[in-house]
Parts: C-alpha cells; structure tokens; sequence
C-alpha cells in the first residue's frame, strides 16, 4: 500500500526573513514556516527567547549571522521581512523599509513595535504586562475589589506575532494580485485594544468604564470549583432553561430565576446554587453531562491535561521536536484544513548558503 501524498504546502517557496529576537516575530514566523514558507532567522546579539520559548519558537526555520552586507542581500531576496525592534531599527540596520521597497515595491514588511514606529509613546519600551494595562486588558481581569491581573503566559506578545502573522500573509496576497506590497505597522497597545471584544465599543457609546467581575459574569456564566480543578459554564439565555433542566432544582423553576430580566436581581443567590452543583462534580463528568445536555460546560485544564487531550491528539495539534535535553512536544498546527510542516530545531548556517539559493527577485 502506498503511503498517502504530503499535504501541499500553501506557503511553499515563500521567502521570509525574521528580525528582533522577540516573541512577537518569531511565533508569526512560526506559524508561517509551518505552512511551508522559507525562514530564515537571523539571530539577535541579546536573543530574549527562554530555552522553552526557542524549543517552541524556532523549529522549521534556518538561523544565520550575516555581516551587514549578506543581511542587505537577504533583505532584498525576501518575499515577506518580519520585525519587532524598536522604530526605526531596520533603517539603523541599513534596511531602510522605504528604500527597500522602493528598489522592489512586491516586498512585504510587518514591524511590531509597542506603540507603534510614531507617535507620542513611539520610543517607549514595553513588557508583556504594559502592552495588557496600556491596551486596556487589565481593566477587565481580576475582581474589582483589588488590583488588575495579568493573564498566564505573554499572551500580549503572542498575540501581537498572531496579527503579525494574518497581516504578512494578507499584504503577500496583494502583492501576488496587484504587484504591490506594504509596510504594515503594527502596535502592541492597538491589538491588545483591539481584543476587547464588546467593552471597548461598549465604553465609548455608553461613556462608562466596565467593572471587572472576577470569574463571574453572571452566575449562569462563570467559572466555579469542582472537585478536581474548576470548571465554568458560559450559558446564552437561550441555554439558560437546558442549564436549569441539568441542575435538577425545583426553585429554579419560579420567576425570580425564569424571568431574564428578574434574574440579576438574584444572581448571588442562583450562583450559590451553582457553586454547590460544581462542586461535587469533576471535570469529566461536567464535560460529559454537559454534552450530554447541550450545555455549554468547560473545564479549566492543566498543561499535562492538555498533552493528554483527545481531541488535540486527533487533530494532530502536536508536533514533536527533538532537543539536547530529549524529546519536546509543543504546539503545531493551528486548525486543519491546510499543510502543515512540523520542522526541527536546527544549528545555525552561514547566510552565504542560503543566499546561494535566494537568487534575487525580480
């Protein structure tokens, strides 16, 4: 029996050079050497990626150390350059984004910087951390009775390299149409704003600020303690009636918990109810019940849970890399549907080789 054909590669043959050092560029080169296309990596003096985030960050990809020159010839060689130094860092480098484009307009340039390459908060730095608060993400976390809180992980930055990702490939398009490229800026404190989802829109017509609600929402959308971990239920109101019919208690049958609009009224008292019902329950079995039922119940799981999780290891979601200290699986594709490449971590090359195989482009 013949072994099935590789998925086709979408981004195949697509040259894109990645410049900072930071999280943001690598993961939007990431995701752009797993759909096929050729990076090539150059590696920073002050590298600021962990040991885990490099296992993670730059399999799939060729690392070099041009001399300026070679690092000119690259940058007029590639399809796609990705950046996340400070403004002005290429031009510093002697890759002026208006000159290059100029001397070839198909070329495409996304820079993430946190404010932005102008502007009156252009030249400050930022941390994962300023780009939530100065975003307005932290206005939304934690209780309103203390301080904001930050979420796990730099999601600010990842997410800034996931906008950086979706622009490179949507300015690439253009130029494959209508032979014209970009220079796309992209600023950490606009996409943070950007995930605010209807409270951003919600403060500028209503003129008032959101009250940060903690793990609750409302009570039938919330995250609660099971006997394992926690687990939450995010109910529309049209849920609101399966979910009731779940807990199984007559009270929830009467007005005051029916009528949407009385309902708030007594909201901690629905939430105690809940409390209770999660609470001797664990995850798995809320997941079922809740599929069982058509409810929408979620757990709250642990990395190893996550390594264990059927569904991702169905989809293919991890890809395993091979490190000095042994074996690694992190996280691959995205969603199904396109080619994906796996790729491994690699030791540096000199940049004269890959130039031998980046001719010019027209």
């Amino acid at each position: 029996m013949e072994a099935p054909a590789p998925e086709p590669l979408p981004l195949e043959g697509v040259r894109v050079l990645e410049l900072g050092g930071g999280i943001p560029a690598a993961f939007a080169a990431r995701w752009l050497a797993g759909f096929g296309a050729d990076v090539v990596r150059v590696e920073p003096e002050d590298d600021r990626l962990t040991p885990d985030e490099a296992v993670y960050l730059l399999p799939g990809k060729r690392r070099v150390h041009p001399a300026p020159s070679e690092l000119l010839a690259l940058a007029r060689a590639a399809d796609i350059i990705i950046e996340d130094g400070p403004p002005g860092a290429l031009a510093a480098r002697g890759l002026d984004p208006a000159a290059l484009r100029a001397a070839r307009p198909p070329l495409v340039i996304v820079s993430i910087t946190p404010y932005g390459q102008d502007g009156p908060y252009a030249a400050f730095p930022a941390t994962n951390i300023t780009a939530f608060a100065m975003g307005g993400i932290m206005s939304l976390t934690g209780m309103h009775q203390r301080e904001p809180l930050v979420t796990g992980g730099s999601q600010a930055l990842y997410l800034g390299g996931l906008h950086a990702a979706g622009a490179a490939v949507t300015a690439f398009f253009g130029a494959l149409v209508h032979g014209e490229g970009d220079w796309v800026d992209l600023s950490l404190q606009e996409i943070m704003a950007g995930m605010l989802e209807l409270y951003g829109p919600r403060g500028a017509y209503e003129g008032a600020v959101s009250v940060r609600s903690g793990n609750h929402v409302r009570a039938v959308w919330g995250l609660y303690p099971c006997a394992d971990g926690f687990a939450g239920v995010c109910a529309l109101e049209r849920q609101v009636p399966a979910l009731f019919a779940l807990l199984a208690d007559p009270e929830l049958d009467e007005p005051r918990f029916r009528d949407p609009l009385e309902r708030p009224n007594h909201d901690d008292e629905l939430q105690a109810k809940l409390y209770a019902w999660f609470g001797d329950r664990t995850k798995a079995e809320l997941l079922e019940l809740g599929a069982r039922h058509r409810v929408p119940i979620g757990a709250v799981v642990t990395p190893r849970e996550l390594l264990e999780n059927a569904s991702l290891s169905e989809r293919g979601f991890f890809d395993t890399v091979e490190t000095p200290a042994g074996t690694a699986r992190i996280p691959g594709r995205p969603f199904l549907g396109l080619g994906w490449r796996p790729g491994q971590l690699a030791e540096p090359v000199p940049a004269a080789a890959v130039l031998a195989e980046w001719s010019p482009r027209p």
